[in-house]
């Protein structure tokens, strides 16, 4: 399965006192590949009907950090779905400079829906959403 990846640039608003990028910014970059992924597929990252809004918000993460990112460092994120559920969309992300392992983890996230400001509740992940990984990832 071939991932879908992005780049990015660590700035210096991404580092630590120590020069070293944050490691809450791999969690920013893989959510930004996850939206330009939707973006590529022409699919809607977040919809809104009236009132009602549907999306994927995220329920879990985990990460191992294995090297660090210093400023100026142009990170690779690839994305790749480890499950395409009925409710919840499950992505493996890995992380790298210039061929050299940085990260790697998964992302669950479970497509839900609220009302104005009311509580979120799950739903099925719409079929043109699971058809349109399928189809990019050969799942």
């Amino acid at each position: 399965m071939v991932p879908f990846t992005a780049d990015y640039r660590a700035n210096f608003s991404d580092t630590d006192a120590a020069g070293i990028v944050h490691f809450s910014t791999i969690f920013f970059w893989v959510e930004a590949t996850e939206e330009a992924l939707f973006r590529h597929l022409k699919l809607p990252f977040l919809r809104t009907e009236g009132a009602k809004l549907t999306g994927f918000p995220r329920v879990r993460v985990e990460c191992d950090f294995l090297s660090p990112i210093y400023r100026e460092d142009v990170v690779t994120v690839a994305l790749t779905p480890a499950e395409i559920g009925d409710k919840k969309l499950v992505w493996a992300f890995h992380t790298s400079v210039g061929g050299r392992a940085v990260a790697k983890g998964a992302l669950t996230t479970v497509y839900a829906w609220r009302e104005g400001q009311g509580p979120m509740s799950a739903a099925l992940v719409p079929l043109e959403v699971k058809a349109a990984l399928q189809r990019h990832f050969g799942a």
